[in-house]
């Protein structure tokens, strides 16, 4: 059994499971995480989304696997990228200081706005070319970077990353919305709408920015 990420959303570091059967609490940690993401990127109770990743945190401390520990508290803060949130550490810097893994640290660097400090040989390759158009401040190159991910939550999350780090325009924005519509994930989809609409307030584009507050409006309700 590799432990690379085949544990939580396949997509943040990607990985293959081996055929060695998985032991109960690793299958029920995927599970509980699989419908804490589903939970929040649809826009389902918070309680009850929050009450799954703690079910999930709970599994995976019973093998006591701190990499996988690590790398469950990042898929929570690289969801909330993912939706336009602040990422939450949670127990990770906790969990980092007692065991370093150096993918899940560089990761973190990226999640946490660090770009320039991040070494691409340690993400994940779908984040690489994101990973040097931050590092150089290019908005063409991003645009570029976020729209060849194939990914469709990879792809949501550079996206996340691009905006935080004020490299945003109305291609990547748009891509964002339609990634989040297509897939049914309302939390994000509204998050994203939202950040168009005050994208197109900011240009003077009252036209479009309300005509996305409408959208916004029936959504919502």
């Amino acid at each position: 059994m590799k432990k690379t990420f085949c544990l939580l959303l396949l997509t943040l570091f990607i990985g293959g499971c081996g055929s060695r059967p998985a032991p109960a609490w690793f299958a029920a940690g995927h599970q509980q995480l699989e419908t804490f993401k589903e939970d929040f990127l649809t826009g389902g109770a918070p309680s009850i989304a929050e009450t799954h990743f703690n079910k999930a945190v709970a599994e995976i401390k019973k093998g006591g696997d701190l990499d996988l520990l690590g790398k469950a508290w990042l898929t929570r803060m690289a969801l909330q990228v993912a939706a336009l949130e602040d990422p939450e550490e949670g127990e990770y810097g906790s969990i980092a200081a007692a065991q370093a893994v150096p993918a899940n640290d560089q990761f973190h660097l990226l999640l946490t706005g660090d770009a320039s400090q991040a070494d691409g040989a340690l993400l994940p390759a779908q984040y690489r070319p994101l990973l040097r158009a931050l590092q150089s401040r290019s908005l063409s190159d991003a645009e570029t970077s976020v729209a060849q991910i194939e990914d469709p939550l990879s792809r949501l999350i550079a996206a996340g990353l691009a905006v935080r780090a004020h490299l945003e325009n109305v291609a990547i924005l748009q891509g964002a919305v339609e990634t989040a519509s297509r897939n049914g994930w309302k939390r994000a989809l509204l998050a994203w709408l939202k950040r168009l609409a005050a994208f197109y307030e900011a240009a003077g584009q009252a036209a479009n920015a309300a005509a996305i507050r409408q959208k916004i409006g029936v959504i919502e309700n």
